[in-house]
């Protein structure tokens, strides 16, 4: 596929396209009302005396973008997690986490504490109560909130780093670890966790959790993807083992399952689709030349079409059909770093990671019923 430029695409857009870009650039320099509500939590970062507007975006106009901004960040930036659309919580190998307005280029608070890199993240918002979960290389669990730069609690039980974190409910997680163990966790209690599961090579990279299929899957260095029972952390399925260490899984919806592999010069580096259901493989979507160490499933309206976007080491980022698996946009960071992680907002923004504090902002636009994506800004160190 012909790689075209925004600046290329730009010039062919007709004066309809030019308009809706022009109402979509307006919502977003005016901001998003939601990131100013009130959530009625006392623990709540916006209360008080921080409960005022956002600034305004000063990204408008394609001629001007990305804008490059300092890096928050003083290493790779190895985590995320969505808290609402223009807010993201970034975690790092300089052992920090962060809440970031990536609207502004903001850093509205920063929290330390762990002794290892920060290598996952997990929010959790519920009537009267928000909290954030970080896992690190450390071996520990700590949870946060936004009204203290303290760790609230502290999770030990595993025995090498945390690669895995995904929340149940309101009051209990799941983690796993390179120590081959998967582990469920009472939010309330850091005594011990509630249950343990340990499968002989199970050196886990990646846990998330779907509450409509309301089943843990979790993906692994033995190159395989599981699936676990959260009411007793039973194991429900092995999918069909792959040819590569399997990085990342992500639940598209409540029939398809993603898993992205590892990789070098196109050998491996492929995403795979699965059929929960049937727990077979249903197709297969290569392009990338690196690793693919993270997908998401991308919320837009240009299409009716389910997409899929992907990150990759070979410093790209795509957007998929996941119905025919053509890889139908790709976009290079404009950086000298790997890209690690990537999260969709549910208002067709997106947030990128990468080595060196990268951060980049991008929004999914369209023209005649295809997407493609707009930078917004770049974070990342300066040298």
């Amino acid at each position: 596929m012909a790689r075209m430029s925004y600046a290329t695409l730009r010039d062919t857009l007709t004066f309809e396209d030019k308009l809706d870009e022009l109402r979509l650039s307006l919502k977003y320099i005016m901001g998003n009302t939601y990131t100013s509500l009130s959530t009625h939590d006392p623990n709540d970062l916006l209360v008080g005396r921080d409960r005022q507007p956002m600034k305004k975006s000063a990204t408008f106009g394609g001629s001007t973008l990305p804008l490059l901004r300092p890096a928050i960040h003083s290493d790779s930036i190895t985590a995320l997690a969505v808290v609402r659309p223009g807010m993201v919580i970034t975690g790092s190998r300089d052992k920090t986490l962060a809440l970031n307005n990536v609207d502004t280029g903001e850093c509205v608070t920063k929290w330390t504490g762990h002794d290892g890199e920060v290598t996952k993240l997990a929010y959790e918002n519920t009537v009267g109560n928000h909290f954030v979960l970080s896992g690190s290389r450390d071996q520990s669990i700590k949870l946060w909130q936004f009204h203290s730069r303290e760790a609230q609690r502290t999770f030990e039980g595993h025995s090498l780093g945390v690669t895995g974190l995904a929340n149940i409910n309101e009051n209990s997680f799941v983690s796993g670890s390179r120590d081959t163990t998967l582990k469920i966790w009472d939010v309330e209690s850091t005594k011990r966790s509630v249950r343990s599961a340990q499968v002989n090579r199970n050196l886990v990279t990646h846990i998330t959790f779907s509450l409509p299929c309301n089943i843990i899957a979790q993906s692994s260095e033995d190159k395989e993807v599981k699936l676990w029972d959260p009411r007793n952390l039973e194991l429900v399925a092995q999918l069909p083992r792959k040819n590569h260490i399997q990085m990342y899984c992500e639940f598209i919806d409540d029939k398809l399952l993603a898993s992205s592999s590892n990789g070098f010069n196109g050998y491996g580096c492929e995403i795979s689709i699965w059929d929960i259901r049937t727990r077979k493989l249903l197709r297969e979507l290569r392009g990338h030349e690196g690793s693919v160490p993270c997908v998401a499933g991308l919320t837009q309206q240009v299409t009716l079409k389910k997409l899929l976007m992907s990150v990759s080491m070979d410093r790209s980022i795509r957007i998929w059909n996941i119905e025919d698996g053509v890889c139908v946009w790709e976009e290079t960071v404009v950086t000298d770093s790997d890209l690690l992680q990537c999260v969709s907002f549910n208002d067709g923004h997106v947030v990128v990671s990468g080595g060196k504090g990268v951060l980049a902002h991008i929004r999914v636009q369209g023209r005649a019923g295809k997407p493609y994506f707009q930078m917004l800004s770049v974070q990342k160190m300066i040298s």
